[in-house]
């Protein structure tokens, strides 16, 4: 049981790019320090861990049963990392393996599953290659491939050495990946919709800069239109009436009022409290278009001292 289990072992466990940990306790039965032994002499680098210590990262964890579930039957069971090897032996006429091994590849890596799904060569098939390779090399004759009596599933054949097991996931592992792919579908649905709305907003932003853009050049036209409109009214109406100058618009003002309490007629007309650039204050009325009618405007006012003057 031991040399089988270190022949399945090197076939799913390359001694050179393996380090396994042996329980401390392989070394307490003689199946444990066979396993152990035979391990080192095949090129293993085997870490035996003392009770107690702490585990070595770098090693895989190798622990096994041996137990006897019935009469005439043992099974051995070997767990390296996360996978597991299983196989019975029957004690009939000497210790012989009852099936191939059972291996629980859950979490593999691809190599493994690689190495454990390689199929087993028959005993005689190193020596079939090797005639081929002699015909090829016209060392051998042709008549040298003639096939024996019989086939080679003689005595030479044997059954494989192991029986794969790989995990099915369960139909709900299916039925949650669909519900995942369908909620992947909606969000990508969601996002077409939200770059579209994206795109129409852009479109109306850039809507928008027009429209303000059109804005604010009708407003200039407007100002420059009352601007022209005011130089238009100025040109026309060029003469004003002037009644006093005084050195300060208060007093100026207060003239106005006054002169109007006196002349209620002065209320219809516009004052304008012009500055000189002297600092003179001039009390004003205006403009007119003419100076005619300027000057018919100062008649009217005998008592009050008025002049024409351009506005």
């Amino acid at each position: 049981m031991v040399a089988d289990s270190l022949v399945e072992l090197v076939k799913l466990y390359p001694p050179a790019i393996s380090r396994l940990a042996i329980d401390a306790s392989a070394s307490d039965d003689a199946f444990g320090q066979a396993l152990a032994d035979g391990l080192r002499k095949r090129g293993y680098a085997v870490v035996e861990g003392a009770r107690g210590a702490k585990a070595d990262p770098s090693a895989l964890p190798l622990r096994y049963v041996v137990d006897r579930p019935m009469t005439g039957f043992y099974r051995v069971m070997l767990r390296v990392g996360g996978q597991s090897l299983t196989r019975g032996y029957t004690t009939e006429g000497g210790v012989a393996p009852s099936a191939g091994w059972a291996l629980n590849l859950s979490g593999a890596s691809q190599q493994l599953v690689e190495r454990a799904t390689r199929p087993d060569l028959p005993a005689d098939a190193e020596q079939v290659q090797a005639e081929l390779a002699a015909v090829d090399a016209g060392v051998a004759p042709q008549a040298a491939l003639a096939p024996a009596p019989g086939s080679l599933r003689g005595s030479n054949y044997s059954e494989p050495a192991s029986v794969v097991v790989v995990p099915i996931p369960p139909a709900t592992t299916y039925a949650a990946q669909q519900a995942v792919d369908a909620r992947g579908a909606e969000i990508a649905a969601a996002n077409a919709q939200v770059a579209q709305m994206a795109a129409k907003l852009a479109e109306y932003q850039t809507a928008d800069t027009m429209v303000r853009t059109a804005s604010a050049k009708l407003a200039r036209y407007q100002a420059e239109l009352s601007r022209a409109k005011a130089r238009r009214a100025a040109a026309v109406a060029g003469w004003r009436v002037q009644f006093a100058a005084f050195r300060t618009e208060r007093v100026a003002r207060q003239y106005w009022r006054t002169l109007v309490a006196k002349r209620p007629a002065l209320a219809a007309l516009s004052p304008r409290f012009a500055r000189s650039t002297k600092g003179m204050t001039f009390v004003q009325a205006g403009p007119y278009r003419t100076v005619a009618f300027a000057k018919t405007v100062c008649g009217g006012l005998k008592a009050t001292a008025c002049i024409v003057v351009k506005a």
